[in-house]
């Protein structure tokens, strides 16, 4: 590249906005795949960067050089990638802060769909025979397509099961105050009848129904992993695990008397996006999944089952990908 080129480019990218920390992620993302040959971490964003290719490679080189991911990680952090530094409420806090600081979805348009691809794993617990005719989940990636507003599924004709249009109208309505969320959020997806769950447990699964919703405001994320932080007996694991799809994850839980099994939040280490769940057995014990088939043991620090969130779009037809 000559002078007169390298002055175009920078004339070519004086008027352009300075990227927020959210909008550069996925195009560090997709050329650090791209350099590695690795896999990519597919994070949607509302925009589309087009320029001559000297103009792309030059804002890359210099995103890397200047240390300007937009992951949202935490610089301080210590080398050992591997460890996870400080308590529930600090890591929270930095999750919170990085969310905050990126730009808002566009939304969703009456018509258009929400296009999903997620991955989920368990051991094979369902034991097939004569007396049990279930099978363990597909072991490949799961495309879905739900309707952004559907009526079916609005002003409560189906229960708790609500459209994704309902839905963002909910987090857009959070309060600030981490308890008053938590309080919001058990009201919208209650305990059944009888069911036997407590508080920390209700909070844990009912914040994981709601992290699941697509779009997700950041401003919203930000507030739900604020009161993450607030369920009663939250700790996050020390070290970083890996997710479905063997991504590094931050898992955020919660301990309590007599507990079994510890339902975990998945974040990505860097971004601060939710990658999905899972259920880790925290406690030896047997169960059976009828009354004809053999109890299946658990051993401490089995997996039950994890789902992971690989994609995630606005498209206008069911069948479209992004």
């Amino acid at each position: 590249m000559n002078v007169d080129e390298m002055k175009d480019v920078r004339d070519f990218r004086a008027g352009a906005p300075t990227p927020d920390r959210g909008r550069l992620a996925p195009g560090r993302d997709r050329l650090v795949a791209a350099a590695g040959g690795g896999r990519a971490r597919r994070l949607r964003a509302d925009w589309r960067f087009a320029a001559v290719g000297a103009a792309a490679a030059l804002t890359a080189v210099a995103v890397l050089a200047a240390g300007v991911g937009g992951d949202g990680a935490d610089r301080s952090a210590p080398a050992d990638t591997r460890t996870v530094r400080g308590s529930v409420g600090e890591v929270m806090e930095r999750a919170a802060t990085a969310m905050e600081q990126a730009g808002p979805p566009a939304t969703p348009r009456a018509g258009q769909w929400i296009y999903t691809k997620t991955l989920s794993r368990d051991p094979g617990v369902w034991p097939k025979d004569k007396s049990n005719t279930q099978t363990s989940p597909k072991r490949g990636a799961q495309e879905s397509w739900t309707l952004y507003a559907d009526p079916r599924f609005e002003n409560g004709k189906e229960g708790d099961d609500r459209s994704p249009r309902e839905r963002l109208q909910f987090l857009n309505a959070l309060p600030d105050d981490p308890d008053a969320v938590l309080k919001k959020v058990r009201a919208y997806y209650p305990s059944g009848k009888g069911d036997p769950e407590s508080e920390g447990e209700h909070d844990m699964r009912a914040m994981s129904v709601v992290l699941e919703t697509r779009p997700m405001p950041p401003k919203a994320l930000a507030k739900l992993y604020r009161a993450l932080a607030a369920v009663p007996g939250a700790e996050v694991t020390p070290r970083l695990v890996h997710d479905a799809a063997g991504r590094d994850a931050i898992a955020v839980g919660h301990d309590e008397k007599g507990q079994t099994v510890r339902r975990e939040i998945l974040i990505d280490p860097r971004t601060y996006q939710y990658l999905g769940d899972r259920w880790l057995i925290v406690k030896d014990f047997k169960e059976s999944y009828s009354p004809d088939t053999p109890d299946r043991p658990w051993k401490a620090g089995d997996i039950m089952f994890q789902n992971a969130l690989l994609d995630t779009a606005v498209v206008d037809h069911k069948g479209d990908r992004p």
